[in-house]
């Protein structure tokens, strides 16, 4: 290939590799300030402290998360039982979810390369709620991007 092409070709990669990640993390970002929004107009039209609101949505997040994982963990128990993954793969998965709830944003590509390195098929556990992209919090620990 010529290399007058090539340069130019390998900074444009760099360049999207680079704003895809910044737009996982702006996404998130976006994603907060859009709830701190919520919070205050919910707040402002119940005539309640903005500070009860929020306590409020985040306890209730924190009983989804805990209910969403509570039902992943009985669906990768059911996959390990039927020699779908291993319990240690099991483990790495959920060990996963923990470190997406902490980091969210991850892409696709990443996921599958994580998967595939510990040897996950993803497109087996489908029915066992991983991946399937449901909506926010489905996949794992809340990233459907598989």
């Amino acid at each position: 290939m010529n290399k007058k092409l090539l340069i130019p070709l390998v900074a444009l990669g760099i360049v999207a590799i680079a704003g895809t990640a910044y737009s996982g993390v702006a996404s998130a970002a976006n994603n907060e300030e859009r709830r701190g929004e919520m919070v205050g107009q919910l707040a402002e039209k119940l005539g309640l402290d903005q500070s009860k609101v929020q306590a409020a949505m985040d306890e209730i997040r924190a009983s989804r998360q805990a209910d969403r994982k509570a039902e992943m963990e009985g669906n990768l128990s059911k996959a390990v039982a039927d020699g779908v993954i291993t319990a240690e793969q099991k483990q790495l998965l959920l060990d996963k979810m923990a470190e997406n709830q902490a980091e969210p944003g991850e892409n696709r590509g990443e996921m599958r390369d994580w998967a595939e390195d510990n040897g996950i098929d993803m497109s087996k556990l489908k029915d066992y709620g991983f991946g399937k992209g449901q909506g926010r919090g489905q996949g794992l620990g809340g990233c459907q991007n598989m």
